[in-house]
């Protein structure tokens, strides 16, 4: 049965200063995810989708054959003259686990690195010199005028962790198209074009797979 395809934003590591410094001292790609749990973490062999980020709104529902292109949130990036996305992935489902020691499980079985947002012993957090320096809003309240890095991440992980407490459900992908050093750009006049308005995607929207394919054309031919 042909799966379903959905829009879904993250925000990149170049999105920041603190970002574009880890990208520039530790030889980042500059469009990874920039989070402590890259979500998705699209430098795996078979990028992976949690609830890391989202919680029950987006992995619970993805099933087996399902597509998400993924766009930076809006902005300048690479030199930009003017804000906008990035389609920097096409992610489709290839399998679905009820929980991160079961993906785990898979991925060592394949000879793998753990995805960095597979929650198991053994598979830390990125340090906060990895991230973009931009932790959830109570973290950063939390440790207003405190200079401690180790302590930022573990709270900041530990927001993660509760939301995979809660939603275990882990996916293994194949990208279709990735681009993590100079994807296409989608203007607000293209992205009009494609959708007819500017999709919300704070919980990510089911489109059309008519929608996701001219996306897919955008980065093929560089237009719509």
């Amino acid at each position: 049965m042909t799966g379903r395809c959905f829009l879904a934003t993250y925000r990149p590591l170049i999105r920041r200063a603190l970002g574009r410094r880890a990208i520039q001292g530790h030889a980042l790609l500059p469009l990874i995810d920039g989070s402590c749990r890259r979500e998705p973490d699209f430098e795996s062999k078979f990028p992976s989708i949690t609830a890391t980020c989202r919680g029950g709104n987006f992995a619970p529902r993805l099933q087996v054959g399902d597509r998400v292109a993924y766009l930076t949130a809006k902005g300048k990036y690479l030199g930009d003259a003017e804000p906008g996305w990035r389609l920097v992935a096409v992610l489709r489902v290839v399998q679905r686990f009820t929980s991160h020691t079961e993906a785990a499980a898979w991925y060592n079985g394949h000879n793998l690195p753990l995805p960095s947002n597979c929650f198991v012993d053994g598979n830390p957090p990125k340090p906060l010199e990895l991230t973009n320096g931009d932790p959830p809003k109570q973290v950063r309240e939390r440790m207003r005028g405190v200079n401690d890095p180790v302590r930022v991440i573990r709270l900041w992980d530990a927001t993660y962790r509760q939301r995979v407490a809660d939603w275990p459900v882990f996916l293994a992908t194949e990208p279709e198209f990735l681009a993590l050093n100079h994807p296409p750009q989608l203007r607000e006049a293209q992205m009009r074009a494609v959708f007819d308005g500017i999709p919300s995607t704070l919980n990510p929207p089911q489109i059309t797979c008519d929608q996701l394919e001219r996306l897919v054309q955008l980065a093929a031919k560089g237009k719509l």
